[in-house]
């Protein structure tokens, strides 16, 4: 008799990588960026696609990213040799003796760290980043104190010089050129190895070109910019989120679907149930725009998202059956279509979505 305790753990979804169309991504990010070479963000786990086998299948990047030391220690326990720039640096002191030990770029961005750094014995050793602050608002230096920064002869061995967009996702906003402009003039004269371009960057902004380039989402398939006149490189999607059907049930006009009479049957009509919910990371909030995909239709999401389950429209489906898939996003059923329906954007779905991961 099987053991079905063994089985207790696991959840109906599937969620499978393909990592052909991974490559492809970056050799489009390849040919976009324009000559500069490129640091794949591999941060939150690869966005939800598995750090290490992303690292291994990306093997023609120049360098990876990630935003913690542990993320960084995590590639080179599995033997993951090039460059790897930790976007967040060093949280204590108590790290920093590692980023030389195990020959990581730690990105330096506030006056702490400097002061963490600059106290090493082996700091020439150091293969440190200087994060500048154009406009992001968030970590860098902030003019000024970058000037200073950039002039004070501290004893570290700067190996390159970054800052962040925090719009080049707009194009029509002039934010990213001003960010651009700020830059240049905050570094001119440096003769240091200069990264500015994300993935929008690499996609929209040929003006933000300089040594390194850090494509992110881009490289799992999904464009930060669709829908403007930038926004049609030939990227595929990674990641492909699947759960079956687990119940086919037939309503009548007045009836109701889910928690709080969530939706209201104005017909009679076929309604699915997929097995999948907020408790695998699907976002609860989906608006009356979701829909999934099933046996070569689209299918409206219906009410309330549940923990473990989600209701459909099965009208448009002609055969249709328990255990039959129901992808929820994937190259037949674009993430951004649930993304938008749910108000966010494809990095928080691909990042949240929880369960075992098929390599294809």
């Amino acid at each position: 008799m099987e053991d079905l305790s063994t089985h207790s753990h696991k959840r109906a979804l599937r969620i499978s990588i393909d990592l052909a169309a991974l490559k492809a991504n970056l050799e489009v990010a390849r040919t976009l960026a324009g000559g500069q070479k490129l640091f794949a963000v591999v941060k939150a786990d690869a966005y939800g696609h598995g750090a290490v086998r992303v690292a291994q299948a990306l093997d023609r990047a120049d360098g990876f990213a990630v935003v913690t030391l542990q993320e960084a220690l995590e590639l080179r326990a599995a033997s993951i040799t090039q460059p790897i720039l930790v976007l967040q640096g060093a949280r204590a002191q108590s790290e920093c003796e590692a980023f030389i030990k195990h020959a990581l770029w730690p990105v330096i961005h506030c006056q702490e760290q400097l002061v963490w750094f600059e106290n090493l014995l082996d700091k020439n050793e150091l293969q440190a980043w200087l994060k500048l602050d154009t406009g992001m608002g968030r970590l860098g230096f902030q003019p000024e104190q970058a000037r200073a920064v950039l002039a004070n002869n501290s004893g570290l061995k700067w190996a390159g010089v970054m800052t962040h967009f925090a719009s080049a996702d707009e194009p029509e906003r002039v934010q990213t050129q001003q960010q651009i402009e700020l830059f240049h003039a905050l570094t001119k004269g440096l003769s240091l190895p200069k990264s500015l371009a994300n993935s929008a960057g690499v996609i929209a902004w040929p003006s933000s070109r300089a040594d390194w380039a850090r494509p992110g989402i881009m490289l799992y398939g999904s464009n930060p910019i669709a829908g403007t006149e930038h926004g049609e490189p030939a990227l595929q999607a990674v990641m492909r989120v699947s759960a079956p059907l687990i119940s086919i049930k037939d309503y009548k006009a007045g009836d109701s679907i889910g928690y709080a009479a969530g939706y209201v049957c104005s017909g009679a009509m076929s309604v699915g149930y997929v097995g999948i919910g907020y408790g695998d990371g699907l976002p609860r909030v989906l608006n009356n725009s979701a829909s999934v995909y099933c046996n070569g239709k689209m299918c409206s999401v219906l009410g309330r998202v549940s923990m473990d389950s989600i209701a459909i429209d099965l009208s448009l489906v002609s055969e249709v059956q328990m255990g039959d898939e129901v992808v929820l996003w994937g190259p037949e059923h674009p993430v951004d279509i649930l993304a938008n329906a749910a108000n966010t954007i494809s990095y928080e779905l691909m990042t949240s979505i929880r369960g075992p991961r098929d390599y294809i």
